[in-house]
């Protein structure tokens, strides 16, 4: 249904805090996300806009960053969250498929075929794109592929490899680890990406005055150190308190 409707490569543009005019989006993001190819975009929802890319080469890139700023023509910034398009797709829920870069360490250079990793890759997720290093076998002890996955699936830490040996007519079972670098987080309670149930602050309350508490103290320790502004511009001593900075800088104002 995704190819037939032009969804197969189509990425949910999702903005934080407001967003440019939709003409001045469609001529702003090709730009600024450097996509090469011809570019569909239109208002999905609030806040939400549906990103219909002609290549998959633009599809990826676009994956490949948690976020973006996008400038408008006055200079503003706005946040904006790329997110894999999903047909289940709501406003309050995002979506919980997502692109990962795994690796396969140990894995024997024999088996460094685009073929051989992407079979092993589908054990994870749909196999995505090789990385430079294991195109061009510079770094024989690893092989990385991106792999798109949802991230509240079983996503297992070692696959089977099968090696047949055609001189004994018979095979063995070899296990391979998976390692999974910077897989996203998902929570299930919030259903957005970004933190998990450990981190969610819904559920632990406590996080907020926590984090509360570590903010404030971090700004105290900042007011207390003498400026360095003042140090420079002044030529105050660096022991002298900032009360004291603050008392030689209103007598000179002064004088």
């Amino acid at each position: 249904m995704n190819i037939m409707e032009n969804l197969q490569y189509a990425v949910i543009g999702k903005f934080s805090c407001g967003c440019p005019e939709l003409d001045e989006l469609r001529r702003i993001i090709p730009k600024q996300c450097n996509i090469k190819g011809a570019c569909q975009i239109g208002l999905l929802r609030h806040r939400h806009v549906l990103m219909r890319f002609e290549l998959f080469e633009d599809f990826v890139n676009m994956m490949s960053k948690p976020s973006y700023y996008i400038t408008d023509n006055a200079g503003l910034y706005y946040l904006m969250r790329p997110l894999i398009y999903d047909e289940k797709f709501r406003v309050d829920e995002e979506t919980s498929q997502a692109m990962a870069w795994i690796s396969f360490h140990d894995l024997w250079s024999t088996f460094f075929g685009r073929e051989a990793i992407f079979s092993l890759a589908s054990a994870v997720g749909k196999p995505i794109q090789l990385d430079t290093t294991t195109i061009n076998k510079t770094r024989p002890s690893c092989a990385s592929v991106k792999v798109q996955l949802d991230l509240l699936g079983d996503l297992p830490k070692f696959v089977e490899l099968e090696i047949e040996n055609e001189e004994k007519t018979s095979s063995r079972v070899e296990k391979v680890k998976v390692v999974y670098d910077m897989l996203p987080k998902y929570c299930k309670r919030c259903k957005l990406q970004g933190h998990n149930e450990e981190e969610c602050r819904i559920l632990h309350p406590e996080l907020r005055k926590q984090e509360h508490n570590a903010n404030m103290e971090l700004k105290d320790k900042e007011l207390s150190k003498p400026s360095r502004f003042l140090k420079k511009q002044w030529n105050l001593p660096t022991k002298d308190s900032s009360e004291t900075l603050i008392r030689r800088l209103l007598l000179r104002a002064w004088n």
